[in-house]
């Protein structure tokens, strides 16, 4: 996961299909999915958000570790 210049958040393929999968979103729902993204926090060079599935209310906690801006 990186975050873009704009703060967006970009997720490599892998990460998206595991976080579609975990939320249970249909595939025919990819192009836009209805998926909320919040940061809980930041804490000790690690990163956690909340995704949540606004149409189910299911969610899940993602976890990424901070990286210089040069990697």
């Amino acid at each position: 996961m990186r975050i873009d210049p704009d703060g967006n958040m970009e997720l490599t393929a892998e990460e998206n299909q595991d976080l579609m999968d975990q939320l249970d979103i249909p595939e025919n729902e990819y192009d836009d999915p209805p998926v909320e993204i919040e940061c809980v926090g930041v804490e000790n060079e690690v990163a956690t958000f909340k995704a949540t599935n606004i149409k189910t209310g299911k969610s899940v906690q993602m976890v990424f570790d901070l990286m210089d801006e040069e990697d």
